[in-house]
């Protein structure tokens, strides 16, 4: 049974969500990341701020969502075909779990995500724009193949780490098929809400979505994601990789940091 929240929790739960939703838009990630610390930090146990974190991430990937589909940057089909490896990756995660170092997994991805911003400075430089979408095979099989393998990894991280998988989706998208920013951070939009509606299923079943404070959540992200769409799709491509970037190698000394202690 959850535990009745304070009602300033539910009122400034909107906010956060305002927040998360905007930036989370700008990057292609859930806001996740965002939400649940400050959720904690107010107070709200972990075990209420994750699920109901999970519930608003669906916010930010609707939020702005047909936008993106009528500006065509959304690849829905490049956007399952990964997804089955996430969710097929998150399930072997929770078989597995304990079984791997959790400092090991943390220092790993850490150094992944610095190198992934130092890749998108190098990318930008060198002035490569990146593909719009395309049919699947244009894309080439053996990058479909290996990105195919990165998402299974990344799935796998997200359920052992608990983390959210959109941090990992952008640098798979851009880095390894070979997508243009903008269609990558859209089509990342799309896959994490598919990855939040699978882990928010699983919390409605075991009844611990404490949906007052989740719906407070959901129509801050969805505000916020509406917002900061209107704003990427006019954000040229080098201001959008020099902001994950600097994302990417901010969130890498983070977790290294963690890691070491």
């Amino acid at each position: 049974m959850l535990l009745r929240l304070e009602i300033y929790y539910y009122i400034i739960a909107p906010f956060i969500g305002v927040l998360a939703g905007f930036i989370g838009t700008l990057l292609g990630i859930g806001g996740g990341s965002l939400m649940v610390p400050f959720l904690v930090l107010l107070g709200v146990s972990a075990k209420e701020a994750i699920p109901a974190s999970l519930f608003a991430i669906l916010g930010t990937s609707l939020g702005g969502l047909r936008k993106l589909f009528k500006e065509k940057l959304v690849d829905y089909r490049l956007a399952f075909l990964l997804e089955s490896a996430s969710v097929t990756g998150a399930i072997l995660g929770v078989i597995i779990f304990g079984k791997v170092s959790n400092k090991f997994l943390v220092l790993l991805l850490g150094l992944v995500l610095i190198a992934s911003g130092g890749l998108f400075i190098i990318k930008e430089k060198s002035g490569g724009s990146g593909k719009k979408i395309s049919s699947l095979g244009e894309y080439g099989y053996l990058k479909l193949f290996l990105a195919w393998v990165a998402s299974l990894t990344a799935g796998f991280l997200s359920a052992t780490l608990g983390i959210g998988g959109g941090v990992l989706k952008v640098p798979i998208l851009v880095l390894v098929v070979g997508l243009a920013i903008h269609t990558a951070v859209a089509t990342s939009k799309l896959m994490v809400g598919i990855t939040a509606l699978a882990g928010v299923t699983g919390h409605i079943i075991a009844g611990r979505v404490d949906y007052v404070l989740a719906l407070a959540l959901l129509v801050g992200t969805y505000l916020g994601a509406s917002i900061s769409t209107k704003i990427l799709i006019n954000l040229k491509s080098r201001t959008i990789m020099i902001i994950a970037s600097l994302y990417y190698v901010v969130m890498g000394l983070s977790l290294i940091i963690k890691a070491m202690h």
